[in-house]
């Protein structure tokens, strides 16, 4: 029995057409709908950008309300981390305007300082510092036991970042 080359051929479409399209339908379904569904509940941020690739994850987010944005970007990165499986997250904060990203660049050395020396009670003052010299509307930094959280506004212009504490590299002050 011999078959037909158009009939082999459209057998194989509907194969790879069935195997691709069920892979898409997952992905949309099982990990997209799921996160912006969480993305879509926060009060403190809007999605910017969301790409769902092979290994991967990419969430960028307009930061709107600084001072509730920690207690949920920690919950939609557990949230987003149990759906995602094997794939890697990177949530990426799109508040980044260049005027402000100079002033935060220019106090980042004093900063980091702090960080590295453990005295995370000096990063208030510095910041306040950082809104005094600067003319700022809003500066601001918040903690908790993963995670600094900065936030700086002149007009409309803001910047906002997520500086991730690590006890490893953390080093402790002496005298």
């Amino acid at each position: 029995m011999q078959l037909k080359k158009s009939a082999i051929g459209l057998s194989l479409l509907a194969t790879l057409a069935l195997l691709f399209g069920g892979w898409f339908l997952y992905q949309k379904i099982e990990i997209e709908e799921p996160i912006r569904a969480e993305i879509g509940q926060m009060q403190s941020a809007t999605l910017s950008h969301f790409h769902v690739s092979k290994d991967k994850i990419q969430i960028d987010l307009k930061v709107t309300n600084p001072e509730t944005f920690p207690a949920e970007y920690r919950n939609l990165v557990a949230k987003t981390e149990k759906i995602a499986g094997n794939k890697q997250v990177a949530i990426v904060v799109a508040n980044q305007s260049e005027a402000m990203t100079d002033i935060w660049k220019s106090g980042q050395f004093v900063f980091t300082e702090a960080m590295d020396l453990h005295q995370y009670s000096r990063i208030p003052s510095l910041i306040e510092e950082w809104k005094q010299a600067n003319k700022l509307d809003e500066a601001s930094a918040l903690m908790d036991d993963a995670n600094i959280y900065v936030y700086l506004k002149k007009g409309t212009e803001d910047f906002y970042t997520i500086i991730p504490r690590s006890e490893a590299k953390e080093v402790t002050a002496r005298g």
